[in-house]
């Protein structure tokens, strides 16, 4: 008896080790999950840092001109516009819409309504008009998709196209031009320093829909209703409400960016906002904004802007042609939506 227990005895002693064994193997797995998982994260929130940094670094070392006054300058010039609709388009993707494809002819509207009705005199009759304009679109892509739970892809791809048709009828398809000495002019081309005014606007407006973004209840229910749209619901939020909000930020950002465009290029035309659309949709999700919806940042979306304004501006100088510009813009939002989606694939989301 006592050889059989001391042998049963061994057994489950062995049988323990191999458990606690393979228990310490497989406890090493949550560790490297969660190593893996941080280091997609720190790609998805912090990249954009570290990749505008170097990309503007390399470029100053090694791209002829790329340094010169002038042409940061042009670049900030360039990147006004764009940028000022894609801070207010990032409000639309936190809410988990994906993008708002309207931009591209609320931009055009803007611009034309601002060279074509003011006429130099009657400004703020323009600004007045393109502001009304830019409320309509708010309305309806929010209530469309808010209220009637329409896809938004399509709503806003509709809106553009009724927007552009209404846009060219009402516009003959004309260019419009403005005096060079007029204060739009003026506007679109004051510099301080190396800093276009039209810069300066963006990052005030930045900081504002920063603060909009994280210090207010609107936008604390903005990222609930794009990380889980039926707990918010369910809570008692008035969700309709916050899409409606989202898409009348896009508005007013797609409308300030068309006055910033059009003063700085003094001309307008209902085809001259096209590619603004993936242009800032590149800039919000290299700047770690989820296309899932429920996290984001406006300031690392002003990064992104410069991100993809600078890799531009390399191409351009390198003599690349537009072709190669769009398959690279191409290429930033397939890598980094494939972080995202890997991110959210490791948290188990």
């Amino acid at each position: 008896m006592t050889s059989e227990a001391s042998g049963e005895a061994t057994t489950t002693s062995e049988a323990a080790a191999r458990t606690a064994d393979l228990g310490d193997r497989g406890g090493a797995d949550p560790d490297i999950k969660r190593r893996k998982l941080h280091v997609l994260e720190q790609m998805a929130n912090r990249g954009i840092f570290f990749f505008t940094a170097a990309l503007v670094l390399i470029a100053a070392l090694f791209i002829d001109g790329f340094a010169s006054l002038e042409n940061i300058t042009d670049v900030f010039h360039r990147a006004a516009p764009i940028g000022i609709v894609a801070v207010g388009m990032t409000f639309v993707v936190i809410s988990a819409n994906y993008l708002d494809l309207s931009v591209v002819a609320q931009v055009a509207t803007a611009a034309v309504v601002l060279i074509g009705v003011s006429n130099n005199s009657n400004i703020p009759m323009a600004i007045g008009l393109a502001l009304l304009i830019a409320l309509a679109y708010g309305i309806v892509n929010g209530v469309a998709v808010g209220v009637f739970k329409a896809n938004a892809v399509i709503v806003t791809l509709s809106t553009t196209f009724i927007g552009l048709g209404l846009l060219r009828w009402a516009s003959g398809g004309s260019i419009y031009f403005g005096p060079s000495d007029g204060p739009i002019r003026s506007f679109g081309t004051t510099e301080i320093g190396p800093f276009p005014l039209s810069m300066i606007v963006l990052v005030v407006i930045a900081i504002g829909l920063h603060f909009l973004l994280n210090r207010t209840t609107f936008g604390f229910l903005l990222k609930s209703y794009g990380s889980n749209r039926n707990a918010t619901r369910l809570a008692g939020v008035n969700t309709a409400l916050v899409v409606v909000g989202a898409f009348l930020i896009s508005a007013l950002g797609s409308t300030i960016g068309g006055f910033v465009l059009a003063a700085f290029s003094n001309t307008a035309v209902s085809a001259m906002s096209s590619g603004f659309d993936f242009e800032a949709l590149a800039a919000i999700i290299v700047g770690g904004t989820s296309v899932f919806g429920g996290k984001g940042s406006v300031l690392r979306t002003l990064l992104g802007v410069v991100f993809v304004s600078v890799l531009t501006n390399i191409m351009v100088l390198s003599g690349l042609g537009f072709g190669y510009q769009q398959m690279a813009i191409g290429a930033l939002i397939a890598a980094a939506v494939s972080v995202d989606a890997l991110a959210r694939r490791a948290a188990g989301k």
